[in-house]
């Protein structure tokens, strides 16, 4: 990932209080949604609306100027945002990989006056100071109290960024289904698109293969797009997650662009900045130049909140 994974998420846990690095440790894969490796993680503090983000270490091998690009995207939203102090994780099991990548973010933010409130390494089973030799502190997560909390609460946390995006990997059958529609199924207009989504979301149901032909022949169709997205909120965001995942899967390639940016802004408003990349990924590998997924890739870029959505109106919001 060359761009920063932003899940605008609200703060950990109610009552969450990091005393030590297990506690950090504990709560990162909540926030990003799955288990994080070769990468750095960086948490913002202080700002008006608090954001993670997560990055891939640069590549052993890096030039140092390689390095400070990558310091440059996650230092660069901190400062727009206005952030006050970061707290690093660094995981990775090459101790000199994740030390020069830790070097050069503390100067980076440091030279960006944010303080750097603490920067951890992990590898899964030891902790160390990122910057910093020594034999490390062995952890264990998968008893603390704030991840038993989580499952208790129906939480689901994947073993990988990449069993994230397999989520959206395609459903043979159901493609095949909707391709066969596809060949007699017209778009559908303005008003049934509105009425199926709602029938949907109130229901729970899934739309046949009838209807997801039609939908994805609709919002090809950028005016169309607008009813499928404008009118979500961060209320019923996770609501149109679900939808429109499923209909991501069941979507043939040449007609993907359109629902996946729809889900991909879904992701994004519902706090799944992960998945919104994910999605935002399989819409420009099709279409590079798609309007709604280069959008929701400048909102994940630039850290937008999705409480700025709420309160700037959804007007505002509306790409040219």
């Amino acid at each position: 990932m060359t761009t920063p994974e932003m899940p605008s998420l609200p703060a950990p846990p109610r009552g969450f209080v990091a005393r030590e690095p297990a506690d950090v440790l504990a709560v990162v894969p909540l926030l990003l949604g799955f288990e994080p490796e070769d990468c750095v993680v960086m948490m913002t503090f202080g700002a008006e609306h608090q954001f993670h983000a997560r990055l891939d270490l640069p590549p052993a091998g890096a030039t140092d100027a390689e390095v400070a690009q990558v310091a440059a995207l996650l230092v660069e939203p901190a400062v727009r945002h206005h952030v006050t102090g970061v707290l690093l994780v660094f995981y990775s099991d090459d101790a000199e990989r994740a030390r020069r990548s830790a070097r050069c973010l503390v100067d980076a933010f440091g030279a960006a006056g944010i303080a750097v409130l603490d920067a951890i390494r992990a590898d899964g089973q030891r902790h160390w100071p990122a910057t910093g030799p020594g034999e490390g502190t062995a952890y264990d997560v998968s008893a603390h109290p704030v991840r038993a909390q989580a499952v208790l609460d129906g939480h689901v946390t994947r073993r990988s960024r990449a069993e994230l995006a397999a989520t959206l990997d395609p459903d043979a059958r159901g493609r095949a289904d909707v391709a066969r529609a596809l060949e007699h199924r017209s778009a559908l207009p303005a008003d049934e698109v509105s009425a199926l989504l709602l029938g949907c979301l109130v229901t729970g149901s899934a739309p046949g293969a009838d209807e997801v032909a039609g939908l994805v022949r609709a919002v090809a169709d950028p005016v169309v797009r607008d009813v499928a997205w404008l009118g979500m909120t961060r209320h019923d965001a996770d609501r149109h997650v679900a939808l429109w995942s499923d209909v991501v899967r069941r979507t043939p390639d040449e007609w993907l662009p359109g629902a996946a940016a729809v889900l991909g802004f879904a992701a994004w408003l519902s706090g799944s900045g992960a998945l919104a990349w994910c999605a935002v990924d399989r819409c420009l590998a099709v279409d590079p130049d798609h309007v709604l997924g280069g959008y929701v890739g400048q909102l994940l870029e630039r850290a937008v909140p999705p409480q700025a959505w709420a309160e700037a109106g959804a007007d505002a919001g509306r790409p040219a």
